[in-house]
């Protein structure tokens, strides 16, 4: 892998009198690469560089960077994402699509879409998006330009897994993207207690089975609006008597019914319309449900079909919803919760009575405890003392 002195005389095709020292190498296959320097310093470190990339196998034709638009990444991308996922494993869910193909549309196809990778830098990515403007004037938020920035930033990953970058031209070379806003504090969680859970369900008119089930099992808004009846799942269990007296005069053990959840689909938006697709987290779980919540919903709905559902067995849409019953119910609450806010009181409920965080996860859905223990991290506020008090209680 030599580096030679441009010569005049000799019809090279690259080098000139400004740029004479010429870096010349093979690839593997036999390819022959060639770039000419103003210094021979930096054709030899240049030189070095390529060869450590060749030698680990990381070395990328530049050539196929400067062929390729950011446009046509894009398309490659999306097409992986709804046929398997990023990682291959699933596809994206419809909603999360849809809300890519607006930030792609919306920002980053204007700036972006017919440059050459090759031609991506981060400083310019940087000041892009501390510029970026919507419509004519007015300044995204930062909630918008992080969402934008980050899938920029997924973007230009997928162009270093096809090889057509050496690295992610959206993070410096420490392989950090500082210039991508932080996290806007989210609205605070609201939790209620069951009398508070109860007496909010009866404000919502017609639907208080539904407002008990999801406060006492935390379905998602896409999970339960799926339900079907045959969803729920009674069986019939034997459980030993808590009085001595019951257990002389009637045996030890009694019949009881409980109840469960196969939670196996879910509802979510292209954009245009729903589909019916898998959880969140693409697996099925069991939730148990509280046999009066249980009996209150079986004894309100008898369809075969969807269980909860507007006119005419069509299908719950969330926006409607909130503003039909969930707004007009918390109008005069101080704090009025939001329908999310049901699946954040019935984990919080479920901390509170069993403390047990890998129970509470399995309920929920999350991925492992850790989220569990990230989302509501609040609720274990009061235990820093109480830790103590106990630890301080033992001590004789």
């Amino acid at each position: 892998m030599p580096v030679n002195k441009y010569d005049p005389n000799k019809r090279t095709g690259i080098g000139s009198v400004r740029s004479p020292w010429v870096a010349d190498f093979r690839v593997l296959g036999g390819a022959r690469k060639r770039k000419a320097f103003r210094l021979r310093k930096d054709a030899e470190a240049w030189l070095v560089e390529q060869q450590a990339n060749i030698s680990s196998g990381s070395y990328v034709d530049p050539r196929r960077a400067q062929q390729t638009q950011v446009g046509a990444l894009y398309e490659s991308w999306m097409e992986r994402l709804e046929s398997m996922g990023a990682r291959g494993k699933k596809p994206i869910a419809p909603s999360t699509a849809d809300n890519y193909r607006k930030n792609w549309t919306k920002h980053i196809a204007p700036r972006w879409e017919h440059t050459p990778l090759a031609n991506v830098h981060h400083r310019d990515v940087a000041k892009w998006i501390a510029t970026m403007e919507v419509g004519s004037a007015n300044q995204s938020g930062a909630n918008t330009r992080r969402r934008v920035a980050l899938m920029f930033g997924r973007l230009m990953n997928h162009a270093v897994y096809l090889e057509l970058l050496p690295r992610n031209p959206a993070k410096d070379a420490t392989g950090n993207a500082d210039y991508v806003p932080s996290v806007k504090v989210e609205k605070q969680h609201v939790y209620m207690t069951m009398p508070e859970l109860q007496a909010f369900a009866r404000r919502c008119v017609g639907w208080e089975d539904m407002i008990m089930l999801a406060g006492t099992t935390g379905l998602r808004w896409g999970e339960i609006s799926a339900l079907k009846r045959s969803d729920i799942v009674a069986t019939t269990q034997q459980v030993r008597r808590n009085s001595k007296a019951r257990r002389e005069a009637k045996g030890e053990f009694k019949e009881v019914n409980t109840y469960s959840i196969d939670v196996v689909r879910a509802w979510s938006s292209d954009g245009s319309r729903l589909i019916e697709s898998t959880t969140k987290n693409g697996e099925r779980r069991t939730v148990p449900v509280p046999s009066k919540v249980a009996d209150m919903v079986l004894s309100a709905r008898h369809d075969d079909g969807l269980l909860f559902h507007a006119r005419n067995d069509n299908v719950l849409h969330h926006s409607n919803f909130t503003a039909r019953v969930i707004k007009k119910a918390g109008a005069d609450m101080s704090t009025p919760p939001t329908f999310h806010d049901l699946r954040h009181t019935a984990v919080s409920l479920i901390l509170a009575q069993t403390h047990n965080v890998k129970l509470a996860q399995r309920i929920a859905g999350h991925k492992d405890a850790t989220m569990t223990l990230n989302t509501y991290a609040e609720l274990f506020a009061g235990d820093l003392h109480s830790a103590s008090d106990a630890l301080n209680n033992s001590i004789e």
